[in-house]
Order: C-alpha cells, then sequence, then structure tokens
C-alpha cells in the first residue's frame, strides 16, 4: 500500500510540475544577405503586410501574413502578387518574438522565405526579414 502512495504521489507531482520533453531547433546565424539569400527559396521585398491568423510551423502556432510583394529578388513569384507568409519564431524562449515580430512595425521589408509543407516562412526567428534598402 505504501508503495502505491509513493508511486501515486510522484505521478501527480511530475504531472503539476508540467514534465515534458520539447525539442528545440537551432537557428543559423548569418553574415549577410547574400548568406540568407543563398538558403531561401524566395526573396521578395514586400510593400504590405497584413496580419492573417496564425499558421502551424515546426508543431507550433506562429504568426501569419497576407504579404504583397512589391519586388522579387529571387524565386518564383510576381509583383504584385499576394502570398501568406508565416512568422518562424523561437518557440524554446519565453518570448518566441524577442522584442517583436520582425514583421510588424516597418514599412517596407525584404524577406527571406522558405518553402515548407506547401507555405511559406521566414528562413528563422532571427533572419528572415530585414528592412528594405
Amino acid at each position: 500500500m505504501k508503495r502505491a502512495l509513493v508511486m501515486a504521489v510522484l505521478l501527480v507531482a511530475g504531472t503539476l510540475t508540467g514534465c515534458t520533453s520539447q525539442s528545440c531547433a537551432s537557428w543559423v546565424a548569418y553574415e549577410s544577405d547574400e548568406d540568407r539569400s543563398r538558403d531561401a527559396d524566395l526573396v521578395v521585398v514586400a510593400d504590405t503586410v497584413v496580419a492573417d491568423g496564425t499558421m502551424s510551423i515546426l508543431g507550433f502556432d506562429a504568426n501569419a501574413y497576407r504579404v504583397t510583394i512589391g519586388d522579387v529578388e529571387k524565386g518564383d513569384a510576381s509583383e504584385g502578387e499576394t502570398i501568406r507568409v508565416g512568422s518562424t519564431a523561437d518557440n524554446c524562449s519565453d518570448r518566441p518574438y524577442g522584442a517583436g515580430d520582425p514583421m510588424l512595425g516597418r514599412s517596407a521589408l525584404r524577406m527571406f522565405l522558405v518553402s515548407e509543407g506547401g507555405q511559406w516562412r521566414t528562413l528563422s526567428p532571427f533572419d528572415g526579414v530585414r528592412p528594405a534598402p
């Protein structure tokens, strides 16, 4: 009986402390826009960025946006086309978007995008969006 009680207490304690395992991505640190462009499937300058809910990226909900393309620097897209883009977050951080989602609060943005499962997402939480020149 004592053994069953100890097992029950350990089971409840493990549940209360949230004992789960989570894998964290290891992100490449890019030195330049040329390096970012090399690894991206699509590089665009966005004219407008409008919030569009969330999408699943690497098994986590991430902010999604409707992006109107102003210029295509690499890849198969057209000027004036609108695409849906997920803003890749650092989901192992207490603040997945650090000081804020990089897709918000700026005018024209250069986006380095990869295609994953038929969806566009930023290259990484840290290197997928830069101010447009």
